[in-house]
């Protein structure tokens, strides 16, 4: 989806998310999600817009077949970005350097990360220290976690785990992967005193229950058939 109807169906889903939480000052708003909308890329108009909300911090495209961050603007003041399963390839890498500069949380899961040489650019981000990358190509290679924990010393967890490949737990952090903790941001986004959004393609969501609901069906079946 390109040219206006991008920033038609954003606007659709933020207006719609609006009218059910009584939101009525985007300047208040820290936290802003898309999932599920396929905007593939962004134009200028997209990029004015998130402008508007002067006290963002955190920001989220998941499952929006993004393929490049051109045409955004530097976002200094975001120090949260979650890309996860969308189409972005190594050249991504040094765009998000350059316009969020004050990473200390990049979720960059399920996308086309196949470079070792394009990571090391996230060095330059002096404050990141969580990175998500599982479920990338460059997954694959030999000794993939060694040379990531390597490579950016001051990372504090690698794909939800530290170091010693230990779950990664501390309090005073806020940062969530999506698919882990999906019900407990829902519930979130239901408290009218917390300040952000999570917008997503309703069709697209009931598309991923019906499959779902499919597969457990099937998967009761095969058990019934087992036994």
């Amino acid at each position: 989806m390109k040219g206006s109807s991008q920033k038609n169906k954003i606007l659709e889903q933020i207006q719609k998310q609006r009218r059910s939480q009584s939101r009525q000052n985007d300047s208040k708003i820290n936290s802003l999600h898309f999932q599920g909308i396929q905007i593939q890329e962004f134009n200028k108009e997209i990029d004015e817009y998130l402008k508007t909300f002067s006290n963002l911090q955190q920001l989220g495209f998941q499952r929006c077949r993004l393929q490049s961050l051109n045409n955004l603007s530097e976002y200094k003041n975001i120090n949260s970005l979650n890309l996860e399963e969308n189409a972005l390839d190594d050249g991504s890498i040094k765009l998000i350097v350059q316009k969020f500069p004050s990473l200390t949380f990049l979720n960059l899961k399920k996308n086309q990360i196949k470079d070792f040489d394009e990571i090391e650019q996230l060095k330059q981000l002096d404050q990141l220290t969580h990175l998500f990358l599982d479920k990338n190509p460059v997954c694959d290679e030999d000794n993939f976690i060694t040379k990531i924990w390597d490579m950016l010393p001051k990372l504090k967890a690698l794909d939800g785990k530290d170091k010693k490949g230990k779950i990664f737990k501390e309090k005073t952090e806020t940062y969530e992967d999506d698919d882990e903790d999906e019900e407990e941001d829902e519930e979130e986004i239901d408290d009218d005193d917390d300040d952000s959004f999570s917008i997503s393609d309703d069709e697209e969501d009931e598309e991923y229950s019906e499959v779902e609901e499919s597969e457990s069906e099937s998967n009761k079946k095969k058990k019934k058939v087992k036994k």
